[in-house]
C-alpha cells in the first residue's frame, strides 16, 4: 500500500510551488475579466461566416474596443463580445445597423451590461464566495476538532486559488460562470476531504486501535481510495462530455472544473490529513486515551 502520509513534506513543497506560481501568473497576466465584470455588448449570431470574417465585419466600425468571437462546436452559432466604452448608446446603434447591413448574420441574442451593474456583480460575487467559504468553515468547525477545520479550509482555499491561477494562465474568461465553477470546486474538494476526515476520526476513536497516527491516516485513505478515484473519474468523464457538447460560452467552465477535480483529489489524498497531523492532532488523541 502507498504510504500517503510519508509524502506530506513533498506535497507541501509541491503546493507551495503551485501557490507561488499562481501569485506570479496573476501578478503578470491578471484575470481575463468577462463582460459580466467589465460591462459591454454580447451577441449570439447564426452565420456561415468564419470567426475571422466576422471580426473583419465588425472592424468596419472605427473603434478601439476589444472584440472577441467564439464559435460553438457542431453548429454555425457564434458568440460576439464587445467591451464597453464611451457613448455606448450610439455605438449600439452602429452595431445594430452593421448587422442589418449583413443579412448573412442572424441575431439570436443581443444584450448590454452597464459598467455600474458590472461593479455590483463583482461585489455580489465576492460576497457569495466569502459567505460560502464561511459557512463551510463553520460546519467543519462544529463537526470536527479545530485541526480538521483548519486543514479543510486551507485545502479548500488552496484548490480554489490554484484554479484561479489556471484560468489566468490559459486566459480563460473570468465571468459569473467561472464564479459558479469555483464554488463547485470548493464544494467538491471539501466533500472529498470531509469523507477522509470522518474515516480518520472513526478509526482513531476505536479504543482497540493501537496503530500510529501515520498508519491510521494511510488506512483511512486506503478505505476510501477506490471511492475517491471512481468519483473523480466519473465526474471528469461527465465534464468531458460537457466540453464537447456544451455551447461555446459554457465550454470553459467544465475545463476549469476538471482541473479543480484533479487538484481537489490531490489535496484530499496528500495534503489535508498531513496538515491535521502537523497540527498536533496525535497529542489530542493521546490526551483522550489517558
Amino acid at each position: 500500500m502507498i504510504n500517503f502520509y510519508s509524502y506530506k513534506n513533498k506535497s507541501y513543497l509541491a503546493s507551495s510551488a503551485l501557490i507561488i506560481m499562481t501569485v506570479i501568473i496573476i501578478f503578470l497576466k491578471g484575470l481575463n475579466l468577462g463582460i459580466d465584470f467589465k460591462g459591454g455588448l454580447n451577441f449570439e449570431v447564426r452565420t456561415n461566416l468564419s470567426n475571422e470574417q466576422i471580426l473583419n465585419v465588425f472592424q468596419e466600425i472605427n473603434s478601439d474596443r476589444e472584440i472577441i468571437v467564439k464559435k460553438e462546436i457542431g453548429n454555425d452559432v457564434h458568440t460576439i463580445r464587445i467591451e464597453t466604452g464611451d457613448d455606448n448608446a450610439s455605438f449600439i446603434e452602429e452595431i445594430n445597423q452593421l448587422i442589418l447591413d449583413h443579412p448573412e448574420m442572424e441575431v439570436l441574442i443581443s444584450e448590454y451590461i452597464e459598467p455600474t451593474f458590472s461593479d455590483e456583480l463583482i461585489k455580489n460575487s465576492l460576497y457569495a464566495m466569502a459567505s460560502s467559504l464561511l459557512v463551510i468553515a463553520f460546519y467543519i468547525w462544529i463537526r470536527f476538532d479545530w485541526q480538521f477545520a483548519a486543514s479543510g479550509i486551507f485545502a479548500l482555499l488552496h484548490d480554489v486559488f490554484i484554479a484561479i491561477g489556471f484560468m489566468s494562465l490559459f486566459n480563460i474568461e473570468f465571468n459569473l460562470t467561472m464564479i459558479a465553477a469555483l464554488l463547485l470546486i470548493a464544494g467538491y474538494s471539501i466533500n472529498d476531504t470531509i469523507v477522509l476526515f470522518d474515516r480518520l476520526r472513526t478509526i482513531t476513536s476505536d479504543e482497540n486501535n493501537k496503530d500510529s497516527f501515520s498508519d491510521n491516516v494511510n488506512n483511512s485513505i486506503k478505505l476510501n481510495l477506490r471511492r475517491t478515484i471512481l468519483t473523480s473519474f466519473t465526474t471528469i468523464l461527465a465534464l468531458i462530455c460537457l466540453v464537447v457538447l456544451a455551447p461555446v460560452n459554457l465550454t470553459e467552465m467544465p475545463i476549469v472544473f476538471i482541473f479543480g477535480v484533479l487538484i481537489g483529489t490531490y489535496s484530499s489524498l496528500f495534503l489535508a490529513l498531513g496538515i491535521v497531523g502537523d497540527l498536533n492532532y496525535e497529542a489530542v488523541l493521546k490526551a483522550r486515551d489517558s
